[in-house]
């Protein structure tokens, strides 16, 4: 593929397809279908990995992973447009432990993102 950006092709791809499955989970980390917690002042937490996604986002605007991001976020957006969830209770010991864990996990998986984009 060509366009205004940078060329896609077969090596691009390769190389794409482990920053496909990383950014797939940082995006769906950063828009989660059921919150763990419905507390204002957790969910801010998620600002400070949503700027650095914002930032990753700006700075493959001109590579071929600009492309790889696209087809993350379609393909999320496609699969909550034709599909469901059912929510359990917000705020639980066990929910703010996962959720802890779950930013803990989005955090790093950020740093792969960044390092494999050449961020850092």
């Amino acid at each position: 593929m060509t366009g205004s950006g940078a060329d896609y092709g077969r090596d691009e791809a390769i190389a794409g397809a482990g920053f496909r499955a990383e950014a797939f989970e940082v995006y769906a980390k950063l828009n989660p279908v059921c919150p763990y917690t419905a507390d204002a002042n957790q969910l801010a937490r998620y600002a400070e990995p949503a700027e650095r996604f914002q930032k990753l986002r700006d700075w493959v605007a001109d590579t071929p992973f600009t492309v790889d991001l696209a087809i993350v976020e379609g393909r999320f957006q496609h699969f909550w447009s034709v599909n469901t969830a059912e929510c359990g209770p917000t705020d639980t010991e066990e929910g703010m432990a996962a959720f802890n864990a779950e930013l803990e996990d989005l955090n790093r998986r950020l740093s792969v993102l960044e390092k494999m984009a050449g961020m850092i």
